[in-house]
């Protein structure tokens, strides 16, 4: 059993029968994490955005919110792989040798790509590179696109 202050909360406001959801909805509820529905920023640790729905892609934030249960979300990224997502780490941080290697030690074997944007808005550098994202899992929704986006109101969040 997890302590209460290790447990997490997760924020997601989109159609219940996303295949990606069930699937995270149903790791959340083994590790014992919140799931709510209602936007509320000082509740709220981790946001899933829904995004581009054709798309595999699962971006996953690395500060606080891999590095806030690095076992639960080892184990999701597998459950991800598995069902045929694409997940992978797309993190504020700048891209050196140091911050890749400490997220590669962490994650060993789950081989997915890290991106580090360099303080860059997330989804902006991410289609840049031609990838777009399903979900965004991340604890800071700012850093995928800033304050304001349509992102934001499609997954009812509203300043």
């Amino acid at each position: 059993m997890m302590d209460e202050d290790d447990k997490l909360t997760f924020f997601y406001s989109g159609n219940p029968e996303e295949e990606v959801f069930k699937l995270i909805e149903k790791a959340l509820e083994q590790r014992e994490h919140y799931l709510v529905e209602f936007y509320n920023e000082f509740l709220i640790d981790v946001y899933m955005l829904l995004d581009k729905r054709k798309s595999r892609h699962v971006a996953i934030d690395w500060d606080n919110t891999i590095s806030a249960d690095k076992t639960f979300f080892k184990s999701l990224i597998f459950q991800l792989q598995d069902a045929g997502f694409k997940p992978f780490v797309c993190t504020l941080r700048a891209p050196d040798k140091e911050n890749i290697e400490e997220i590669c030690k962490i994650l060993e074997k789950a081989n997915i790509p890290i991106y580090l944007t360099n303080g860059k808005p997330k989804r902006k550098y991410m289609k840049s590179l031609g990838v777009k994202v399903h979900l965004w899992i991340d604890d800071f929704y700012p850093g995928i696109c800033g304050d304001s986006c349509k992102i934001l109101a499609r997954n009812n969040i509203k300043d």
